[in-house]
């Protein structure tokens, strides 16, 4: 009754209420290649792509500069995104308007496994349920998208980038334009490749990775109104894992992508289809010596769909309408414990793959924005038809998902205040039901969850400071839990409660020198008693208190920085309760970690410079896996996977 009672106020609202080009505070422009990100809107970051995040193979770590983001470390791949600690399936990642997933039943392979920044324009990460245009949003949602070319004249660049650095550390990115008024060829490129880094007390830490990637993008622009683009994707990749016994030897996606835009006045239509695949293949002997009992598992994974967005601008309104579907399909085999390598290989390639899951949205949303003298209002609905199949278990049922949001913004000179009620719901994910993958019993009996959540703030800018803060507060009703009791897990709903802020300011003194601050924060607890839990009990897989503080020199040609970044001790956990990504594993310490970066421009060159955790701090997230054994390399067990230890990197960029 209470949800469907804010929905019909947030329908009533969106019939009546929606509008237009909104009032938004000007971006903070700032010549600094590792700028964290601007505020555009108090319920998004918006990050472009001479941004740092977009400049850091590893996205997670550098994801942590906006505050409220943590991550959980695994290896040399598969790390996890945390946005106010919720993660997974509550917040989706979106590349160019197609939602990613991994393909492993042990979340080896997340979303951003198969993310290389460096390949899009920019990325957009949205707090809350306040939007509705992309996916049902528990947490938020981080979007990446490359955009669409669009030249006015013949036009040819390249930009050439080369980074070295510890632990064996090497990159190298190209992309390159060429094009005119009537269209253009884009092609990016990318090599990765790093040896086993060493934590803070010089131990080794499994952890080597090798990608590569290649994107091209041809794009027709036969008129000024009129753009098709279309877009091949190919990428390959192995890691090996210090959380577990398997290793992850093969990491392909391939990815097609069609998008068309028609300009229609001022108003627009965009068409995106899409075909994601990912191939992966886990085993114990590639990148690890083995002594027997050889395995390989090799999970697939298929996603394809399509979205159409309408967009009208009138003079004092903008709607966003839209209809989408796409069909996930995972189909998977192993080859059970083998004698050799070689019979491990045979037998995988003689078994055929078995069809695991099956699921299939499609959805319809209604969003809103108009502005008023001094204020503005923002609103949306979206429906969601999720169907669910389990071949093996013959689970097959179906779930209705609403969601919707109501935001107010008052804008003064220099300041926006906003408040903001979302309501989101989201279905059970493979992970969550799936029993026979990570042993999750009676996963088909899990209710949808329901977030209710309100979002209030402000965000402030001046000629030379900004500041935001962001509040929230929700409800959610039949969040789902995993308790990982001893070789079973078992996955149940409850209700909890969550709150917390997340706070930044940042001033330039002299024109050159810099500072900026950061502060976030959760709490979360759980109000019932169920499998073990009690009500009042911390929610699991809360990240604790976090704090960032930077001060340096930047001037047009060059800069210099230096950041410590802490997160205080986590005495809130429930021990063995968790989520797919991970559990409690008990206390987490306290640390603070000092970085350093500089860099340099002469003409179309860069040089940057990075020093990380110069104070060799031994120390890992509150989220991370414990680090698995490893007789056969001599690693012993660890109650977390650390961090790397002090780190250099150098890197070096063209633009022709």
């Amino acid at each position: 009754m209470r949800v469907s009672f804010v929905l019909s106020c947030l329908l009533f609202s969106s019939i009546n209420l929606l509008g237009v080009q909104k009032k938004t505070l000007e971006s903070v422009v700032v010549e600094e290649n590792f700028q964290q990100y601007t505020f555009d809107e108090p319920v998004e970051v918006k990050i472009s792509s001479n941004k740092n995040i977009l400049e850091n193979s590893d996205i997670a770590k550098s994801l942590l500069d906006i505050p409220g983001f943590s991550m959980a470390r695994k290896g040399g791949g598969g790390s996890e995104i945390f946005y106010r600690s919720q993660g997974a399936s509550r917040l989706p990642v979106v590349i160019n308007n197609s939602l990613l997933h991994g393909g492993c039943g042990g979340r080896m392979d997340t979303p951003i496994t198969y993310i290389s920044p460096q390949n899009y324009k920019y990325a957009k990460l949205i707090k809350g349920p306040q939007d509705v245009r992309f996916s049902s949003l528990i947490g938020g949602g981080v979007i990446f998208d490359r955009g669409i070319n669009r030249l006015n004249k013949i036009s040819y660049n390249a930009n050439l980038s080369a980074l070295y650095g510890s632990f064996n550390r090497k990159e190298l990115n190209l992309n390159a334009l060429i094009g005119n008024e009537f269209g253009s060829v884009e092609i990016f490129g990318g090599l990765y490749k790093s040896g086993d880094y060493k934590d803070g007390n010089s131990k080794i830490v499994h952890s080597s990775y090798d990608r590569k990637n290649i994107v091209l993008t041809a794009t027709i622009t036969p008129t000024d109104t009129t753009a098709v683009s279309f877009s091949a994707e190919v990428g390959k990749g192995k890691a090996s894992y210090a959380d577990r016994m398997m290793d992850g030897s093969k990491f392909d996606r391939n990815s097609y992508a069609l998008r068309v835009v028609q300009d229609i006045d001022k108003h627009q239509v965009k068409f995106d289809a899409y075909y994601n695949k990912i191939d992966h293949v886990m085993d114990n002997f590639s990148l690890r010596p083995a002594k027997k009992d050889f395995m390989i598992s090799n999970p697939k994974r298929v996603i394809k769909g399509f979205r159409l967005e309408n967009e009208l601008n009138f003079n004092d309104f903008k709607i966003y309408s839209g209809i989408s579907h796409y069909k996930d399909s995972h189909i998977s085999r192993m080859s059970g414990k083998q004698n050799s390598q070689k019979s491990a290989q045979d037998v995988i390639k003689s078994k055929p793959f078995s069809k695991n899951a099956d699921f299939t949205y499609s959805s319809i949303f209604l969003q809103g924005e108009k502005l008023y003298d001094g204020f503005g209002i923002f609103s949306g609905l979206r429906y969601d038809r999720v169907g669910i199949k389990f071949h093996k278990s013959k689970i097959d049922k179906n779930e209705n998902l609403y969601s919707g949001f109501l935001r107010f913004e008052n804008y003064f000179d220099d300041l926006t205040l906003y408040a903001g009620l979302g309501v989101a719901q989201r279905a059970p994910d493979f992970w969550e039901i799936n029993g026979k993958v990570n042993g999750a019993k009676n996963g088909y009996k899990l209710k949808k969850e329901t977030n209710t959540q309100v979002d209030f703030g402000g965000a402030y800018r001046g000629q030379n400071t900004s500041a935001n803060l962001n509040l929230f507060a929700s409800r959610i009703d039949d969040y789902i839990m995993l308790h990982y009791k001893n070789q079973n897990i078992i996955s149940f709903n409850s209700d909890v409660i969550m709150m917390g802020f997340q706070t930044n300011a940042e001033i330039l003194l002299y024109d050159m020198l810099k500072a900026e601050a950061g502060l976030s924060y959760t709490y979360a607890k759980n109000l019932k008693n169920t499998n073990g839990l009690a009500k009042g009990d911390p929610l699991p897989q809360i990240s604790p208190l976090s704090f960032k503080f930077s001060l340096g020199i930047q001037k047009p040609t060059w800069f210099i920085n230096s950041e410590i970044y802490a997160n205080a001790s986590q005495h809130r956990y429930k021990k063995d309760y968790g989520n797919v990504v991970g559990r409690d594993l008990g206390y987490s310490d306290k640390f603070w970690t000092l970085n350093l970066n500089a860099g340099v421009k002469y003409k179309n060159y860069e040089i940057l410079l990075l020093a990380q955790n110069l104070n060799n701090t031994l120390y890992s997230y509150h989220n991370s896996k414990n680090g698995a054994a490893i007789s056969t390399l001599d690693i012993a067990p660890t109650t977390r996977v650390y961090e790397p230890g002090r780190s250099f990197w150098v890197k070096f960029k063209a633009n022709f």
